[in-house]
């Protein structure tokens, strides 16, 4: 008789990291909650302003829906690369507006660098699959 999830041990280690971040999550929102009320606005401020861009930058590639076909009848790769240099520009324009400034070190340049490849990445493989739908 085969066990699926690797025994007690697998099972056991899963529960353990459940709880470490749990516990964590805990440390951190007490953390924030000490912080003084300007600095917990701005990592608030932070947070959402992230989350927003994750939903835009998430959303926007399935807007390639409308006119994949178009693209794919051009039959070139410039421009499959348009659309995906497209997509990435209202990414960068998105983060831009959604800044308070430029980012501050260059930790904050390589996150966001990071952040936008990401998107990129994501771009690309949501078109893939939408070409790939189209019949392309």
């Amino acid at each position: 008789m085969e066990t699926t999830g690797g025994g007690i041990l697998a099972r056991l280690s899963e529960k353990m990291l459940a709880w470490i971040g749990l516990a964590l999550l805990i440390f951190l929102g007490i953390a924030i909650w000490k912080m003084p009320g300007e600095t917990r606005a701005a990592i608030w401020s932070g947070i959402w302003r992230s989350v927003v861009w994750v939903v835009i930058a998430a959303a926007v590639p399935w807007s390639a829906k409308l006119y994949i076909r178009r693209i794919l009848e051009a039959g070139t790769n410039w421009a499959s690369a348009g659309l995906l240099a497209g997509l990435i520009v209202v990414d960068l324009i998105a983060a831009a507006l959604l800044m308070t400034g430029w980012p501050g070190g260059v930790w904050s340049w390589l996150a966001a660098i990071g952040a936008l490849a990401v998107a990129g990445t994501y771009s690309y493989l949501v078109t893939e699959y939408l070409s790939e739908m189209a019949g392309g």
